[in-house]
């Protein structure tokens, strides 16, 4: 599974990965769908699925928060990196939201996907658009990679 891949296994909202998929699991549909260019469809399924879990669990919830993770790796196998990385910013400030620590992996993980995707952007006036969020959100969150921020930085003057 590439590096920042959301695991198609986890079974239902949370749950640990498993060997075996749940048998109402959506994620081998999902991901499917996208492996087979189909990436509208699998974007709609993922939706639906983070619809469903925002009525039953809320907005702050692990379940709605998974969801937009798996949407926001579904953007990337789309190639569509600013559409990826505003997920992954609001995946940032959701789990934030949840009293996560800025240091936490998840968060970090986060962080370090939605940076990433901001470098793939090739729009000059999307990446701007976005820089500033993202730039605030790191130095909240700087991540263990030293000088993320300050490659951040010389980036966005680039740009």
């Amino acid at each position: 599974m590439p590096a920042g891949a959301v695991d198609p296994r986890r079974a239902g909202y949370g749950r640990a990965a498993t060997a075996e998929p749940a048998p109402h699991d959506p994620h081998p549909a999902i991901l499917s769908a996208a492996m087979a260019g189909r990436h509208a469809e699998a974007a709609e399924m993922a939706a639906a699925w983070e619809r469903d879990a925002l009525r039953r669990f809320g907005p702050r919830s692990a379940e709605a928060v998974h969801w937009m993770e798996v949407r926001a790796d579904l953007a990337r196998l789309a190639g569509e990196p600013a559409r990826s990385c505003e997920l992954w910013l609001a995946v940032a400030e959701a789990r934030l939201g949840l009293r996560q620590q800025p240091d936490d992996r998840d968060v970090e993980g986060a962080v370090d996907r939605a940076h990433h995707q901001w470098e793939q952007i090739t729009e000059p006036a999307r990446a701007r658009a976005l820089g500033p969020t993202l730039l605030a959100l790191r130095r909240r969150v700087p991540g263990r990679r030293p000088g993320a921020l300050e490659a951040l930085r010389r980036r966005m003057h680039a740009r």
